[in-house]
């Protein structure tokens, strides 16, 4: 009876301060409240969830949580509605405050960057036991699985991929608002860490022991190089806003320039949002990792061949 009572206590403070950080208030000092409760909550829910990955196969896996969940956040805070004035979270906008203060301060993308959070931990977590399961299965040939269940996996695995492939194509032709290409951007982030995964996992159960580190640099190679290869049609890419700091200090120059009497440029806000680069960087990551790992394991047979004779 307590825990329902204490539960029910946190999600109406939930409710108050989601409304609070989308409200508004003639002060920062209520949000910073909001704000901090957010955060406690978060943390809060995190012992749980730590404790429901320990038990499970996401347990040995630690970085590919961390990066899921880091990632979901940036792209959720990007999907925050903006309500009148630009957010004023606090970080960074300190400085901000020196050229311009809002009438109503808000923040509404603290909660989006919780529920990204949470929303990468948890995906990454079933995406890790789904394909420990599945490679489990398929290593042991066992026959359990029926011919309906297969059926309905490939189905799910080509939806998926056309999916991908909308997405992708989105990217290319681009859309007259920054936020489809961020929903765009989210499909592919949880398509990538989908079969990320299955490929570490996958790369496991060829080699006991690969060299992860070749692996990983030479994905990080072809991400970087197909990254830069992607085409520019039209205007440049435009795949994330800049980045906080930046901003600040180039709205800080901009207040500088007009105190002393120089116009500056006008800010570069493309007619047509496009970012060729996200999926020709996914596509440079997997390459670099299986043509390392095809390597490796062919200089890893010359090698054993060359013992042998």
């Amino acid at each position: 009876m307590a825990r329902r009572i204490l539960a029910l206590i946190a999600l109406l403070l939930l409710v108050v301060a989601i409304r609070t950080l989308y409200v508004g208030y003639d002060s920062y000092t209520p949000l910073l409240f909001a704000r901090l409760y957010l955060g406690l909550l978060a943390i809060v829910l995190m012992v749980p969830t730590l404790a429901r990955t320990g038990a499970g196969a996401g347990g040995s896996h630690p970085i590919v949580l961390i990066v899921s969940a880091a990632v979901g956040a940036l792209l959720f805070t990007l999907t925050a509605p903006q309500i009148g004035e630009p957010n004023y979270c606090g970080y960074g906008d300190l400085i901000y405050s020196v050229v311009r203060v809002p009438t109503v301060y808000r923040c509404t993308s603290t909660p989006f960057a919780v529920a990204g959070w949470f929303a990468g931990w948890w995906f990454a977590l079933w995406a890790t036991e789904w394909w420990t399961t599945k490679l489990r299965f398929d290593s042991t040939g066992a026959q359990e699985q029926s011919g309906d269940s297969s059926l309905s996996v490939g189905a799910v695995m080509i939806l998926a991929v056309t999916l991908m492939i909308i997405a992708s194509l989105s990217l290319f032709v681009g859309a007259r608002s920054f936020k489809p290409l961020v929903f765009a951007e989210m499909y592919i982030w949880l398509f990538t860490v989908f079969a990320a995964i299955g490929t570490r996992l996958r790369a496991e159960q060829i080699d006991n022991e690969p060299d992860w580190y070749v692996l990983f640099a030479a994905a990080l190679v072809g991400a970087v190089v197909l990254w830069n290869l992607a085409p520019q049609i039209g205007e440049p890419n435009y795949c994330m806003p800049p980045p906080r700091a930046l901003r600040v200090l180039r709205d800080m120059s901009r207040e500088i320039s007009r105190s002393v009497g120089v116009m500056p440029p006008a800010i570069f806000h493309p007619q047509v949002y496009r970012c060729t680069s996200v999926p020709l960087g996914v596509i440079g990551g997997f390459a670099g990792w299986w043509t390392a790992l095809w390597v490796v394991r062919r200089r890893s047979r010359s090698q054993a061949l060359a013992k042998t004779g």
